[in-house]
């Protein structure tokens, strides 16, 4: 039997219980939403399965267990024991990044120091013939205790490799995604981004809407471990190609800056989705010509500054966005990102604050409701 694990997927603080629920949806299985993302029990094929098909997560990390760290020594000590030679090749490259929190020493290089000569420890032996991928460990200690993990993934689960190019102030693709699952969107509702920057909420709607697995250009360094099966990563590929289909809905990205538009329209390209996906040139205030049939959902991430002066100057955008939306999509729902519950209301008036999290570093609010004329 395979052996198990606990998974943990990285979430960005504030939409935990959005990631559980897709991940749940992926693994078939219940799973524990926590501060800073979501726990599951699976294999290495399960934690290569989140890698490839998960949307709104960060990364997705293989727990090796949890030890006794109260000292430096002693946390070379009980590392040392860890089924590492089941996750890692003798000789294999990897890197260690630690991370304390109310712990009794206080230099995380030397935390980092002593699991990395624990690891080289625990899996001496004749080195693996080719070339193999580096591989993040985290060891991150809490008190007198330390949890430690690889990096199944191998990075940022939300590079996809389509946007090469951005506008001012991108979102994450992760974040974007999980906007769209928190805001009701699915596959088959028409969506219109009509501030759309780099198109990121329309690519990855449109990719949503091929079932294109957001992993696919990626190789996880987890499926060169000892322990994983030799041809399941090749069975989870073809898997993943066989279930790519025409995107069908309506996608309107639209923009008032002409770089923008370009910049979405190669990111697009790049995810070869452009051909779904409808951009133009226009304001948000602007008409739609030929407004599509609905109701579907209107996302915006507008301007926003990081102060209160600058997003007093604001207000009067979100005001005549909203109202301009309000009479050409009536019934349609609008998500917008916002930095306070008062700004918001003018675009989304009786809306409801579905997620707090930060982007760019900024506080901010995702606000729900309904476009009433």
């Amino acid at each position: 039997m395979e052996p198990r694990f606990t998974l943990f997927v990285v979430a960005a603080p504030g939409v935990e219980h959005v990631v559980a629920e897709e991940v749940e949806e992926l693994a078939d299985r219940p799973v524990e939403a926590v501060p800073g993302g979501v726990r599951l029990k699976g294999t290495l094929v399960d934690a290569a399965g989140l890698v490839l098909w998960c949307r709104t997560g960060g990364r997705v990390l293989v727990e090796l267990g949890e030890v006794p760290a109260a000292s430096l020594q002693e946390l070379r000590a009980r590392a040392r024991a860890l089924p590492w030679s089941q996750v890692l090749h003798p000789g294999q490259p990897f890197t260690v990044k630690a991370t304390l929190r109310d712990a009794r020493y206080k230099r995380a290089d030397a935390a980092a120091e002593n699991v990395q000569r624990a690891i080289q420890d625990a899996t001496r032996g004749r080195h693996h013939r080719g070339r193999l991928p580096q591989v993040e460990v985290r060891a991150r200690v809490a008190g007198r205790t330390a949890t430690l993990s690889v990096d199944a993934g191998g990075g940022l689960l939300h590079r996809r490799g389509y946007r090469k190019a951005t506008a001012k102030a991108p979102l994450r693709e992760n974040l974007a995604a999980a906007i769209l699952r928190a805001a009701g969107w699915r596959p088959g509702v028409p969506l219109v981004d009509p501030m759309c920057g780099s198109g990121t909420f329309s690519i990855e709607a449109a990719l949503w809407a091929a079932d294109r697995a957001p992993g696919l250009e990626r190789r996880p360094p987890i499926v060169d471990a000892p322990a994983f099966p030799g041809s399941a990563w090749g069975a989870l590929l073809q898997e993943a190609k066989r279930s790519i289909r025409p995107v069908e809905g309506v996608f309107l990205a639209s923009d008032r800056d002409r770089g923008a538009l370009t910049a979405a329209r190669s990111n697009a390209e790049r995810a070869e989705v452009a051909a779904a996906i409808t951009f133009a040139q226009r304001a948000v205030t602007d008409p739609i010509p030929s407004p599509p049939t609905g109701p579907g959902l209107v996302v915006l991430n507008p301007p926003y500054g990081k102060r209160v002066a600058e997003n007093v100057r604001l207000a009067g955008l979100y005001h005549a966005a909203g109202r301009a939306l309000a009479a050409q999509l009536p019934g349609w729902r609008v998500a917008a990102l916002s930095p306070d519950r008062a700004l918001a209301g003018r675009l989304v008036p009786g809306g409801e604050p579905l997620l707090e999290f930060s982007n760019g570093g900024i506080p901010v609010l995702l606000q729900v409701g309904e476009l009433k004329p």
